[in-house]
């Protein structure tokens, strides 16, 4: 059976995405860094961007990362912009590249549409510039503050959020599908629609056999 398209991506992923979780035994690093490298699956460095991308500066497969929350406190559109542009400009900084393959921007609350507003305009650019290939949401609050901040705005091609939300589940899902935006599960349980699972992982051998059941 052929891999589904991630909506307006138009591209084909592979069903595991990996989360990359800081382990509790910090030697498991290195082991983690080379089968996650190795492994070929996207990789999200948001849980800690200096140390992942710091060791994987050469790492040329598809990157994942969290945006900032900073522009819920912005004072007006500019200060969203600056927020924003700063943050990403210290992501690519971390992975040593020039673009990153997924943003996803937080949303936690309802925010002001100014500061939403100047929060895109600062993604756009970066889009424009080649710094960004796709942006998208991760809904980390209620599912009426993701769709709030959604509804004006349709500049997405995915959407992030977790398998143990029904709410979001039960209501952003219907809102991506008739958008054709693409949706990423976060969680450890695959998908029965075929969508990709972003898998937080904390060891090298969780690594191994998620990349091996791919």
């Amino acid at each position: 059976m052929s891999t589904p398209l991630l909506g307006r991506t138009n591209q084909a992923f592979p069903s595991v995405w990996l989360k990359l979780e800081v382990p509790a035994d910090l030697t498991e690093i290195p082991l983690m860094v080379e089968a996650a490298r190795d492994s070929g699956l996207p990789l999200d460095i948001s849980s800690r961007p200096i140390l992942w991308g710091g060791l994987m500066r050469s790492h040329t497969g598809v990157v994942v990362a969290r945006g900032t929350t900073d522009y819920e406190r912005a004072s007006d559109h500019t200060h969203a912009t600056d927020l924003v542009q700063s943050h990403l400009i210290e992501t690519l900084s971390c992975m040593g590249r020039d673009y990153l393959d997924f943003y996803l921007i937080p949303v936690r609350r309802a925010v002001e549409e100014y500061q939403i507003s100047g929060a895109l305009e600062a993604l756009e650019a970066a889009r424009q510039e080649g710094h960004l290939r796709y942006l998208g949401l991760v809904s980390e609050g209620p599912a009426l503050a993701t769709l709030g901040t959604w509804q004006f705005h349709d500049a997405f091609e995915v959407i992030a959020l977790s398998q143990a939300d029904q709410d979001a589940q039960e209501t952003l899902i219907p809102t991506a599908r008739s958008r054709r935006v693409g949706v990423i599960q976060i969680g450890n349980e695959a998908s029965e629609d075929g969508s990709p699972v972003l898998w937080p992982v904390r060891t090298a051998q969780e690594i191994l056999d998620l990349a091996a059941a791919q």
